[in-house]
């Protein structure tokens, strides 16, 4: 609890600054294809900040494994989404942002798949 208040604390600080703050949901890197996990800690900064949420797809997974140091050859995408206008309820905001990241990382993975000759039997969950 102290550390999640020391990091809202700090959000709010540099928000303020008119700085951006990046934030993975899922707290870590996941294997591709690997079902979600978002934490409720994004859902923490979306309230106290109260700014627009821009949620970001990516394929990196692709590319930088979950564990280890090996690199596969690739192009990483990042795509930028719709933002998340503020004041949603945690339920509502956490499913938009669900529903926004997945199903373009789906679309990602499968091109990116695609870009190195492989297909999602390849992958090691």
């Amino acid at each position: 609890v102290r550390t999640l208040k020391k990091m809202l604390v700090a959000a709010k600080a540099r928000a303020d600054q008119g700085r951006q703050i990046l934030i993975f949901p899922e707290g870590t890197r996941k294997a591709p294809g690997a079902p979600p996990d978002y934490k409720s800690g994004i859902h923490g900064l979306y309230r106290t900040l109260g700014i627009p949420v821009i949620p970001v797809a990516t394929n990196a997974g692709l590319c930088w494994q979950r564990k280890g140091i090996f690199r596969r050859p690739g192009v990483i995408v990042y795509q930028a989404l719709p933002a998340i206008a503020p004041g949603l309820d945690r339920r509502n905001f956490m499913a938009g942002l669900q529903g926004a990241i997945e199903p373009a990382c789906e679309v990602l993975l499968d091109e990116g798949l695609a870009v190195q000759g492989r297909t999602r039997k390849d992958l090691n969950p």
